[in-house]
């Protein structure tokens, strides 16, 4: 479950970003669904074995700066896209915030 609602979420993200701001273009489709099954595939294995070691605060810095590098750096991979820092920086930044709220919901359930 945690898959698949990290998929929907954050593809919502990516989307609604590139969508709102101008600074977010990829020039293939290909990239961010990428993007957004490579962040769910990582989200998914860190939520079992980093977030509880780590905690949730130092595990979403980590996550979020990893989203960052990743949004800005794809950029380099597809010829003809166009990702501005300061806008990689925001999603990442909303992109950690649904984070933190997600990862409270999995520590909360793995105590009860």
């Amino acid at each position: 479950m945690n898959f698949f609602l990290k998929i929907v979420i954050y593809a919502a993200v990516i989307h609604g970003v590139h969508l709102l701001v101008d600074g977010l273009h990829y020039s293939t489709l290909l990239a961010p669904v990428g993007l957004v099954f490579l962040f769910a595939t990582v989200g998914h294995v860190a939520d079992q074995w980093i977030l509880p070691r780590w905690g949730n605060l130092l595990s979403t810095i980590a996550g979020s700066s990893f989203m960052v590098t990743v949004i800005w750096g794809a950029q380099f991979l597809f010829p003809g896209s166009l990702v501005r820092f300061p806008v990689a920086l925001v999603t990442g930044a909303v992109l950690g915030a649904v984070e933190y709220r997600m990862h409270m919901d999995i520590l909360k359930a793995r105590n009860a």
